[in-house]
């Protein structure tokens, strides 16, 4: 009995103690894990800093850089209808997609030859601005074409 006593005691306080290392900080009782830690000091530092080699004062610091994220989605949870979750879920997964679908300088620049063409051909006034100054837009515009048409290709749509 008195080995099963030693070993739940033992076993309690490495849990107890585990839990509390896992902790880096709290924001309102929110905690920020110190893994949540190492990661923003991984992308902060490319990797050159941890939390445990990080001086109490950053680790302040660090944690007060955090806060506001951990403050903004507790609200956001608060706050938001399903709804409006839904759609900022979908905003966001759209332009992650986007972000990793490859559109060449070549693809980029077929497209807006044809839209100068289309603008010429229905005679419009508007002046088509330089290649380099569009790029990027349409750039994004094309990734997004490409998602949704991925999107598009394997959905089953029922009119009833």
């Amino acid at each position: 009995m008195k080995k099963i006593l030693v070993i739940l005691g033992l076993t309690l306080a490495l849990t107890t103690h585990y839990a509390v290392a896992a902790t880096a900080g709290t924001v309102n009782g929110m905690t920020i894990t110190v893994e949540e830690a190492n990661n923003a000091l991984n992308t902060l530092t490319k990797g050159k800093m941890t939390w445990e080699k990080l001086p109490a004062d950053g680790k302040k610091q660090l944690i007060e850089m955090m806060a506001p994220a951990k403050l903004v989605a507790a609200e956001s949870k608060k706050s938001l209808t399903d709804k409006e979750k839904e759609a900022a879920l979908a905003g966001f997964w759209m332009q992650k997609k986007m972000s990793t679908t490859e559109i060449s300088d070549k693809e980029a620049e077929e497209a807006y030859n044809k839209m100068k063409k289309a603008a010429k051909e229905a005679k419009s006034t508007q002046e088509i601005p330089a290649f380099d100054a569009v790029k990027n837009s349409i750039k994004m515009q094309l990734s997004q074409e490409k998602v949704v048409g991925e999107l598009m290709k394997n959905a089953k749509i029922n009119v009833k």
